[in-house]
């Protein structure tokens, strides 16, 4: 199984990823990152136990290619915050050593260009692989070959070459702020300060989202906000309901007026209602669709091929441009640059905002949704119940990683054969009258997804059979 996805790399460590395999992606993100001048690049990590090491012998690698590196190290962040970073630094790229939502013996790298952009396997993980697997076969590589911490808190490793440590956290905090209505407890709104439960799942967000939402004016109640990779409060995917269990109580316990869960790198997120009850990504990226179309008549807003037609209806019918694109994060921001889309959204709980330089921004999606609950003064549940409704289901099927893509190339052959009407942009979606129905293999996982809709429960039972005689298909 390669570690090369398609819009990052990972696995599990150190089983397919360990130090040696860190410092030969750095050697190889050195050289297809060459130039005649000084080049810049910011690295960061989440909190996983294996992040240290990793990201030591991914700058060991990345350096040993010449003296015109300079690294900046801003260690423990989350994903867009590393993408706020080569902004900020003027970079000319950046790496974060992350497995995003995967449990905790995963870690993996995303790779950042220099407009911040991320990196996907067309646009540059497959030349890094083709480097990589030529230096692997050579293994030449001395990986002990160690720089060394100065008193100034640089590292050295050969005069002409800087590794700085730089914090990033305050500067962080002030860009995201600025961006939000940080009066959030004025009287005239609201009477008392709202308050929210954040779950930061032991990962990056929970050092930067509770100190946030304070300053906004907001009470927080903390859960599993301490930096700890063994994830011990639940593994680190907000988009599993087992995992959102103790936020539930919490806000049902404290009389909270909204509960987020974040994943590992703070760029996806789960919302939680003052009763305790999830609320659908679709509702919430209709929410924050619905308020942008109110500020910005017109404007394109990019989403999955898993996203509901409740987004869609609610964009057209506020008068949006509705456009729609692969899944991954990689995807998402690389269309939304390429439209100058003002908002992007994923069903999988990734909310992309132009501001923050395309980037999913959990933290930041987090604050809008406060603001419009105060600028609204109703409650979560009542603010998010209009929007059109249609039933749902979203499936992962697991499967061998060799015939997750082998079963998609398969299935589309005989869905055509079948004389169904297809769309083919990502994995195979079957287009019916009354809904539609999708199968993709997973970018990141040893599973097929599978997502279906309706608009009633006529054509919602009959996709659920049609979907159940696919899944006896999957090879096990």
């Amino acid at each position: 199984m390669s570690i090369f996805k398609a819009y990052d790399i990972r696995g599990t460590y150190p089983s397919e990823i360990d130090k040696s395999v860190a410092y030969q992606i750095g050697t190889a993100f050195g050289i297809l990152n060459q130039g005649n001048g000084k080049i810049k690049i910011a690295v960061g990590c989440d909190t996983r136990l294996s992040g240290p090491e990793l990201k030591e012998n991914f700058i060991k690698g990345l350096i040993s290619r010449g003296s015109n590196y300079e690294v900046i190290d801003i260690g423990i962040v989350t994903t867009p915050i590393l993408v706020f970073a080569i902004k900020h630094f003027n970079c000319d790229g950046g790496v974060n050593i992350t497995a995003s939502h995967n449990p905790k013996e995963y870690n993996g790298f995303k790779f950042f260009d220099k407009a911040a952009i991320p990196v996907s396997y067309e646009s540059g993980i497959s030349k890094l692989k083709v480097i990589f697997d030529k230096d692997r076969a050579g293994n030449n590589y001395d990986y002990d070959h160690h720089y060394h911490n100065t008193d100034n808190g640089s590292y050295s490793y050969s005069a002409p070459i800087s590794v700085t440590k730089r914090t990033i956290k305050e500067d962080y905090i002030k860009f995201i702020l600025e961006m939000t209505n940080t009066n959030m407890n004025s009287e005239d709104r609201f009477p008392v300060p709202v308050v929210v439960v954040i779950d930061g799942s032991n990962g990056s967000a929970g050092l930067y989202a509770p100190e946030i939402h304070r300053r906004a004016g907001m009470t927080v109640y903390e859960l599993n906000c301490t930096p700890d990779g063994a994830f011990p409060g639940h593994d680190p995917d907000p988009s599993k309901e087992e995992n959102l269990a103790a936020a539930k109580e919490k806000v049902k316990e404290v009389g909270a007026a909204i509960g987020f869960v974040f994943d590992g790198d703070g760029d996806r997120l789960a919302v939680i209602d003052e009763a305790g009850t999830t609320v659908e990504s679709s509702r919430i990226f209709s929410l924050l669709t619905s308020r942008l179309l109110e500020e910005n008549p017109g404007a394109k807003i990019v989403h999955d091929i898993l996203t509901s037609r409740m987004v869609i209806d609610t964009i057209n019918n506020c008068g949006g441009q509705a456009i729609p694109c692969r899944v991954g994060h990689t995807y998402i921001a690389q269309k939304m640059m390429a439209e100058d889309a003002e908002l992007g959204g994923e069903l999988s709980g990734h909310y992309y905002f132009k501001e923050t330089f395309f980037a999913d921004d959990a933290i930041l999606a987090s604050l809008k949704i406060v603001e419009l609950l105060i600028s609204n003064s109703i409650k979560l549940s009542e603010l998010v119940k209009d929007f059109p409704e249609y039933l749902s289901e979203n499936l992962r099927i697991s499967v061998k990683e060799s015939k997750k893509f082998p079963f998609i190339t398969k299935l589309k052959r005989e869905l055509e054969e079948a004389g169904y009407l297809l769309d083919c942009l990502d994995g195979v979606k079957v287009i019916f009258e009354d809904g539609w129905v999708i199968f993709r293999a997973s970018n990141t996982e040893p599973k097929i997804s599978i997502v279906y809709e309706s608009s009633d429960k006529r054509g919602y039972n009959r996709l659920k059979d049609f979907v159940q005689s696919i899944i006896r298909k999957v090879p096990q």
